[in-house]
C-alpha cells in the first residue's frame, strides 16, 4: 500500500529519510505527542480550541469516582465539542472503545461544565479567566450549545491504527458516530526531528478530486435546476435559529440593501471575533449544509463568492433572498 515518503533533497539529488518510532527518539505520550497537539489544534480540525487537558475528575451518579483520564478536550469551530485520544505509537485495538466511553462522560457536561474546565485551563496556562467570562467567549466565538455537548466529535490519534480499529470506525461513521482518526509520522533529520500529521479517516470524498461544469451559483440560489433545493423560508429561518455568528454576520451583511461585496474582515468585524473563527465558522457552514442529519436539502450557501486576486472572498447575495433574510430576522 502507498504510504508517506519523505525526503531531503540538494538540488538534483534526493535522499529518503527513515521513519522512527517516538519511543525510539524518547519521546512521550504526554509530554511531547499531547503538547504538540494543544500547541496546534489545528490538527483536531479546522478552528479547533482546546478545553482541558488531562481530565480525571469523574464520578458515577452514586458519586464514586470512576478513574478515567481524557487526554483532550477541544471544541471545534461550529460548536462541537471533541474528544481526543493519543497514542505515541500503534493504537490498540480498543482505542476506539475508550474514546466512547470519554465521549458518553462528555456528553453529560453542562455550557457552565465546560466554562469551568476552560477557565480553569487557561488560568493554569497563565492566562486567568473567570467561569464567566469562559462562558462567555466559548458561546459567542465557539457557538458552545448543549446541543454540540450532546453529541461530541471523537478524533483519535496515533502513528497508525490496526485493521480491528479502521473497521470499527468506518462502521461507526455509517452509524453517524463522528470519529476521526489521524496518523502521525516522525522522521530523524541529523539534529532534528520532523513529524507530520494527516487525516488518515474519513477519507475526502471522490467528487472533491473531481472536475465538473461549473455552476452560476447566483443563478442556482434562485433556480430549481441546481444540485439540492433552492432555499426558501423555512430553511433560512432555521439557518437563522442554528447559524453560529459568522454565518449569522455574513447573511446579515450580504442581506443589506446596499448591496456591497462582504470580506472576512467585514464578518469579523461584525460578529466580534477574529478572522481565524470566522473562516473555521463558515466551514462549519459547509459541513452542516453536507451533514444530511441536519435536516437541509440546500447544498450551496444562501450566498456566493467571488475570489479576488490574492485569494481574498468577497461575498454577495441575491436580492430576493436578501430580503426574506431580512424579514425573517426582524421577525
Amino acid at each position: 500500500m502507498y504510504d508517506e515518503v519523505m525526503f531531503t533533497v540538494q538540488g538534483s539529488k534526493a535522499a529518503k529519510v527513515e521513519r522512527v518510532g517516538l519511543a525510539e527518539l524518547e519521546l512521550q505520550e504526554r509530554a511531547h505527542l499531547q503538547e504538540w497537539v494543544v500547541a496546534h489544534p489545528d490538527v483536531i480540525g479546522p478552528g479547533a480550541r482546546i478545553i482541558t487537558t488531562e481530565y480525571d475528575r469523574w464520578q458515577t451518579a452514586a458519586g464514586a469516582p470512576v478513574l478515567d483520564r481524557l487526554d483532550i478536550l477541544a471544541i471545534d469551530g461550529d460548536g462541537r465539542l471533541v474528544v481526543v485520544e493519543l497514542k505515541r505509537d500503534v493504537a490498540p485495538h480498543t482505542i476506539h472503545m475508550q474514546a466512547i466511553n470519554y465521549a458518553a462522560m462528555v456528553s453529560r457536561l453542562t455550557p457552565a461544565d465546560v466554562a469551568d474546565l476552560y477557565s480553569a485551563s487557561r488560568t493554569r496556562a497563565g492566562a486567568p479567566m473567570d467561569a464567566e467570562a469562559a462562558r462567555t467567549e466559548l458561546e459567542t466565538e465557539m457557538l458552545l450549545k448543549a446541543d454540540g455537548i450532546r453529541s461530541p466529535r471523537i478524533v483519535l490519534v496515533a502513528s497508525d491504527f490496526p485493521p480491528a480499529v479502521t473497521a470499527s470506525v468506518v462502521w461507526l461513521n455509517e452509524q453517524h458516530v463522528d470519529i476521526t482518526l489521524v496518523r502521525f509520522r516522525a522522521y530523524k533529520l541529523l539534529d532534528q526531528v520532523a513529524v507530520s500529521f494527516s487525516r488518515l479517516y474519513p477519507v475526502p470524498d471522490v467528487e472533491e478530486f473531481t472536475i465538473g461544469r461549473r455552476i452560476d451559483q447566483t443563478a442556482s440560489s434562485t433556480s430549481g435546476s441546481m444540485i439540492g433545493a433552492p432555499w426558501d423560508e423555512p430553511a433560512l429561518r432555521r439557518l437563522s435559529e442554528q447559524g453560529n455568528p459568522a454565518t449569522l454576520a455574513l447573511l446579515d451583511l450580504c442581506a443589506d440593501e446596499s448591496g456591497q461585496p462582504i470580506s472576512v474582515k467585514n464578518i469579523a468585524t461584525s460578529a466580534g471575533i477574529t478572522e481565524g473563527s470566522v473562516r473555521a465558522q463558515l466551514a462549519g457552514l459547509t459541513m452542516r449544509l453536507k451533514n444530511e442529519k441536519n435536516g437541509y436539502s440546500q447544498t450551496v450557501w444562501p450566498t456566493t463568492v467571488k475570489w479576488l486576486p490574492g485569494g481574498v472572498a468577497s461575498y454577495t447575495m441575491d436580492p430576493a433572498l436578501g430580503a426574506l433574510w431580512r424579514s425573517i430576522r426582524e421577525s
